[in-house]
């Protein structure tokens, strides 16, 4: 069995920042504020260290309590932001993982810093929620770390599958934290170029498996990159 652990925002859809819009939404309601900005990088973060650092930045302090509220806050506006920012689908992704869910031998799983509600909204409006294993997958909830979060994905599938080795998983993703993640679990990082924010330079100082444009249009060539050394 091949595990494949997607990342969502710019390897699998790109929103059009529909997140970042629903976030400051929840941050008027939540707070009173109207012109509040995001100072610090948000690509390959967590949701749960963006509502942190967002809250932080506001009154200083944080609570668990306080994330806890804003995240579910913000899993309620986002569908509605999505219609409006009328983001799409990456290139390939909706026939990759229609293939893969007819191979008996492969399993889409998700590890992204998405909160659960988050990951299900943004799926379900580009029509691949039903893509994916859900109780073996990695959400920001968490943790605020991505390395905890594939740790957590690990042992999930580690628990319903013992005799799986780590050369059986791959991690697809667009930032340095997909690459990072990837290597504190020891699997091999894929980075699709085509959604990134990311030069490949950068990229490649954090030495991922393998980096490559965008995915293949045959999903077939994408088994076929996975099948290698």
């Amino acid at each position: 069995m091949k595990y494949i652990c997607w990342d969502i925002d710019g390897t699998l859809l790109l929103t059009n920042y529909a997140g970042v819009a629903a976030m400051k939404s929840t941050i008027i309601d939540l707070y009173g504020l109207d012109n509040f900005e995001f100072t610090y990088g948000m690509a390959g973060r967590t949701d749960t260290y963006i509502a942190r650092k967002a809250i932080e930045g506001i009154q200083g302090r944080c609570t668990p309590e306080e994330v806890t509220r804003m995240l579910q806050a913000y899993g309620k506006k986002l569908p509605a932001s999505l219609v409006e920012k009328q983001g799409h689908l990456l290139p390939h992704v909706k026939e990759t993982l229609e293939w893969i869910r007819q191979d008996p031998d492969t399993t889409s799983l998700l590890l992204t810093g998405n909160c659960e509600v988050a990951a299900h909204a943004k799926l379900a409006y580009f029509g691949i929620e039903e893509e994916f294993d859900y109780s073996r997958s990695a959400f920001g909830e968490i943790s605020e770390l991505r390395d905890d979060l594939s740790q957590a994905l690990w042992d999930r599938v580690r628990k319903t599958d013992p005799g799986v080795t780590r050369d059986q998983l791959v991690v697809i993703g667009d930032t340095p934290h997909d690459i990072t993640c990837a290597q504190a679990i020891g699997v091999r990082s894929l980075i699709v170029l085509k959604g990134s924010a990311y030069a490949p330079d950068r990229l490649e100082a954090y030495h991922p498996w393998k980096i490559i444009p965008e995915l293949p249009e045959d999903p077939r060539d994408l088994n076929a990159i996975l099948e290698e050394d």
